[in-house]
């Protein structure tokens, strides 16, 4: 991070700048002012909405891909609290979907074992409410039992242990998703069970020169683009979540991947290459100019990789 950079970023608009100081910066900094932007005010109005927000998810009829999951993603990346945004009600009927063996039904295409889809919507959860994040540790053994016998994980029942594709690879998003949430605890940052889970992911990059295709997983330029949020499996994402755990920066290949992101750097500034309609009304949601919000994100990640 330079300071001109720095500067730069604090420029943008006010729920940046407080993203900027409070993860780059570690100042104690108060978000009251950022909650008034009126870009905040409008993503919070989808997710309290009937239609495309909390009761229609609890009802089923919203999907992983719609607003709600994102826009909760990027609220949380930004660093809001569940209590701001007077979220606490609507969580709280999330974590009542919790069945018997706790896992969360939270989407109307998942089944019991897709941890990959509820994981994306628990991880905001767990950022924005330390209630939430306390829930969930039964969760997290649920999760962690599920574990295959290369250290990751797969939807599919078939290839759990025990089952007759016990020893097939298993699913990178499945990994990414999983390991996202669990970089939210403490614990779960230097446990050697998830190097296998860390490991694939590696592999992922290292192989990708390789006629190697995990269950259609490739990497080529659309992996490369960079994006936020990552929808799909992106090096942004992929390198957003490893870049917390200790095990994975120390390795070749995750500094040979944020080498390829940090390449595309103009001036310390950071252009998107692909975009949602979803975030129109933001400067990631455009490719014309460096997006201030995706060049933090790259300045996060840079930060959390002191060996550089």
């Amino acid at each position: 991070m330079t300071t001109q950079s720095i500067r730069w970023l604090l420029e943008g608009p006010k729920w940046l700048s407080f993203a900027v100081r409070k993860q780059l910066l570690d100042e104690q900094t108060d978000s009251k002012d950022s909650l008034k932007s009126k870009e905040i005010i409008d993503l919070v109005k989808v997710i309290r909405s009937k239609d495309r927000g909390f009761e229609a998810l609890i009802k089923g009829k919203v999907s992983y891909t719609k607003e709600l999951y994102w826009y909760l993603f990027f609220l949380a990346d930004i660093g809001f609290k569940a209590g701001e945004l007077n979220l606490d009600t609507s969580f709280q009927k999330v974590l009542d979907l919790e069945d018997s063996h706790h896992k969360f039904l939270v989407s109307k295409e998942m089944k019991p074992d897709f941890f990959c889809i509820s994981s994306i919507l628990l991880t905001a959860m767990v950022k924005m409410s330390e209630h939430v994040k306390d829930r969930l540790r039964t969760h997290l053994v649920t999760i962690m039992d599920a574990q295959r016998l290369d250290g990751g994980w797969h939807c599919a029942k078939s290839r759990a242990i025990g089952q007759k594709l016990e020893k097939s690879g298993s699913c990178l998003m499945d990994n990414l998703n999983i390991l996202m949430l669990l970089a939210e605890y403490e614990e779960y940052i230097n446990n050697p069970k998830l190097e296998g889970a860390i490991d694939l992911l590696l592999a992922h990059w290292r192989r990708r020169d390789e006629k190697w295709r995990p269950y259609g997983f490739g990497i080529g330029s659309d992996f490369k683009k960079l994006r936020y949020p990552a929808f799909k499996y992106g090096i942004v994402r992929v390198l957003d979540v490893l870049s917390i755990y200790p095990y994975a920066v120390k390795q070749a290949e995750f500094d040979d991947m944020l080498d390829c992101v940090l390449q595309k750097a103009d001036n310390g500034r950071y252009r998107p290459e692909s975009v949602s309609k979803m975030f129109n009304k933001f400067d990631f949601g455009q490719k014309k100019e460096p997006s201030r919000w995706l060049t933090f994100l790259l300045n996060r990640i840079e930060k959390r990789h002191p060996q550089r």
